[in-house]
């Protein structure tokens, strides 16, 4: 594979998955509400959830990953019952300012799993997420001759683009906290943030 054709996958991807979109608005809120360190769980589970459906476009289980993605009304419902635990969860969140303007509380193995887990299960069940890598991505890229380093290239150039956009955003909503460092205004930014998260989850649900 060309460092051309990389270019223009890593272009394409960066203009999709910055598109806002659930996963988009889950990590600004997430990251504003709890924290840039709480989210990183959150934005590996979505990662795992592309890289999924990246394997299966490249494996040619398209067909395989439709029924699938068939299946997952339950993982997708799962994913928005747990954005709106988050958007709940945001507005009934005590606040108290910190020098670094980082929420983060202490968070235990449970509480990581169960992040990441909400992160897998919100990309899993994405329609933007299934159509992007089973419908766009064969038609960017010949999946037919593709060799085992192709292959490869595109997992790491989607998910270094993924990881990145996601990261950026979190980061986003963490510095909006920080520019806002007093109890009145995180308690503001914190109903927002569940807003947005309940809003999202709400989105997820009704989507086909």
């Amino acid at each position: 594979m060309s460092i051309g054709i990389i270019l223009a996958l890593a272009t394409a991807s960066f203009l999709w998955m910055a598109a806002p979109g659930p996963g988009v608005v889950a990590t600004v809120a997430r990251s504003a509400a709890f924290g840039f360190r709480s989210t990183v769980p959150f934005i590996l589970g979505i990662a795992t959830g592309d890289l999924i459906y990246v394997l299966f476009a490249i494996l040619g289980l398209s067909v395989v990953a439709e029924v699938l993605g068939e299946l997952f009304v339950v993982v997708r419902w799962a994913g928005a019952a747990y954005l709106i635990y988050l958007g709940v969860k945001a507005w009934r969140q005590p606040v108290s300012v910190s020098p670094d303007g980082d929420a983060s509380p202490a968070i235990t193995g449970r509480g990581h799993v169960r992040t990441y887990a909400g992160g897998l299960f919100l990309a899993l069940g994405n329609p933007k997420v299934i159509i992007f890598y089973l419908s766009f991505l064969p038609t960017f890229v010949d999946l037919t001759i593709l060799s085992l380093g192709g292959g490869i290239a595109i997992v790491a150039t989607v998910l270094s683009v993924l990881i990145a956009v996601l990261s950026g955003y979190a980061l986003l909503g963490i510095q909006a906290r920080r520019l806002f460092n007093t109890e009145r205004a995180l308690r503001h930014i914190n109903r927002a943030a569940g807003s947005l998260m309940i809003a999202a989850g709400c989105s997820v649900a009704v989507r086909n």
